[in-house]
């Protein structure tokens, strides 16, 4: 996308954090951004904050696990704000412990909004940028996604992150004939309140786990730093979006084990192998 000024943009889990980062950045190049949130007076904040810096914008509740209120979205926005050509399905949850035995609540509530929140906003959204001419989705995942986690004992978040990633690739191969790009956003350690995340947990999901924040979160970027990436990373048609500095470091890592196993898999079909 070449000129982003006067589109419409979604923003899931705008209310704060990454959302809120993304939100700005966008209003600071001249789009519209519907702010969507399951904490409404969060996403209220943010619409507010546009709008006295001069940009239009409003806030939206939406509990993105809710399929139906995701497609009544698409059409309230839409009478509001214009033709949607931009989204952004950030909103995300995470929890700590084991994923040996964990309980089946957990895996749920963390799949249901990390994967099929964004599965259920491509779902609702993909079809009206389709109609308007085109435009851009982002993904948000997670350098957990791609890499082995940093934080430990989070294997559920990183699984239902890993997801997004396939997810999107795939959805990329797919929406590009439409004239949609996909880019799947795959920040390190954000300072966010992702890590209360339980604050919102429906009791549907039976009761969290208390999250511990890691001391070096504090020292991390902020989420208003990840915003003019993520703009930058549309107008370029990125497909993955990084944030830290670590990145090279984490991919090399996973990949040094990669090419260890392909060599050993390429021995075993050598003529004489003793697997061949």
């Amino acid at each position: 996308m070449e000129n982003l000024f006067d589109r419409v943009a979604v923003v899931t889990g705008g209310g704060d954090g990454i959302g809120r980062g993304i939100a700005h950045a966008l209003a600071k190049v001249g789009v519209k951004v519907a702010v969507c949130d399951i904490d409404i007076e969060a996403a209220e904040r943010v619409a507010l904050e546009l709008r006295l810096s001069g940009r239009e914008s409003f806030s939206y509740y939406v509990n993105v696990v809710d399929a139906d209120s995701m497609f009544a979205l698409g059409q309230k926005i839409e009478k509001q704000l214009g033709p949607i050509t931009i989204l952004c399905n950030n909103a995300g949850v995470m929890l700590e412990g084991s994923i040996v035995n964990a309980p089946k609540f957990d895996w749920d509530w963390i799949f249901d909004v990390n994967l099929h929140g964004v599965v259920n906003g491509v779902n609702a959204f993909a079809s009206l940028i389709k109609k308007n001419g085109g435009g851009h989705i982002v993904n948000t995942a997670s350098m957990a996604g791609l890499t082995p986690p940093l934080q430990p004992d989070s294997g559920i978040y990183s699984s239902s992150k890993a997801a997004v990633v396939s997810y999107s690739e795939n959805l990329s191969s797919e929406l590009s004939k439409d004239g949609i790009d996909v880019s799947v956003l795959c920040p390190s350690r954000v300072n966010t309140r992702i890590w209360e995340a339980n604050r919102n947990r429906p009791e549907s999901y039976g009761r969290g786990r208390t999250v511990t924040k890691p001391e070096e979160a504090a020292d991390s970027i902020d989420g208003m730093e990840v915003g003019p990436i993520v703009v930058r990373s549309i107008l370029q048609s990125r497909f993955y979006i990084f944030t830290g500095d670590d990145v090279r470091m984490r991919i090399e890592k996973r990949n040094q084990q990669l090419m260890h196993d392909i060599k050993l898999h390429e021995d075993d079909l050598e003529p004489g192998s003793a697997w061949n």
